[in-house]
């Protein structure tokens, strides 16, 4: 699991990078207050392709993470899964850029990016709704709550104060996304009674029965 932990702090640490930084460097007027990791990566953006392939990296990251830590959960590994998936092509596809005097821009990315955006959070949301179920202590079930709120409402609040919409989403991405690795390598999970589990279990017992007779 070591291996699959640095994976994910590396991808998280050059996202995070990417947000705080990319915007320094990139079209006039950016800034951290205003402008979306969407907005970084949208078509004829200079440096849009580091701001999408942070994306694409992190969404490659959490799956293995995920596999491990949730293998017998099926249910969250599917709807994480789905996160994940969705996630990946918000950075496949770009927004429009600003300027369209000067470029023409594919407008099916466009709404492309925006549809998965949108299901991005509803996946979220949903993941932390069949995370909770597993959960076996009662704060690390407060904590996911909390999560999935800030989750609804800082979208909500991007959309009502779009000038802060840039440092609104940073801190959205920070904390799920921060959570999601504390989550699955720091809360212990109620035992899992899918086939699979028992398998696994049944085979760990033989091995330790294997090495007493030895």
């Amino acid at each position: 699991m070591r291996f699959y932990a640095i994976l994910y702090v590396v991808a998280y640490l050059l996202f995070v990078g990417t947000l705080f930084i990319l915007p320094l460097f990139s079209f006039e007027g950016a800034s951290i207050l205003e402008t979306t990791i969407g907005a970084l990566g949208a078509q004829k953006v200079p440096g849009n392709w580091f701001a999408n392939a942070t994306v694409i990296l992190l969404s490659f990251a959490v799956v293995p993470l995920a596999t491990k830590q949730l293998g017998s959960y099926w249910k969250q590994l599917a709807v994480l899964y789905t996160f994940c998936i969705v996630f990946f092509f918000t950075g496949m596809y770009q927004l429009a850029g600003l300027d369209a005097q000067q470029y023409i821009f594919n407008y099916t990315n466009d709404a492309l990016h925006s549809l998965f955006s949108v299901i991005t959070g509803f996946a979220f949301c949903l993941f932390c709704v069949f995370f909770i179920v597993i959960l076996k202590e009662k704060a690390h079930r407060w904590q996911t709550v909390i999560v999935f709120s800030l989750a609804l409402i800082l979208p909500l609040l991007m959309w009502y104060f779009p000038a802060y919409k840039g440092i609104l989403q940073r801190v959205l991405f920070l904390v799920t996304f921060g959570w999601l690795f504390y989550a699955l390598t720091s809360y212990p999970l109620k035992r899992s009674n899918s086939k699979a589990s028992q398998i696994r279990r049944y085979n760990e017992l033989k091995k330790h029965i294997q090495k007493d007779e030895k």
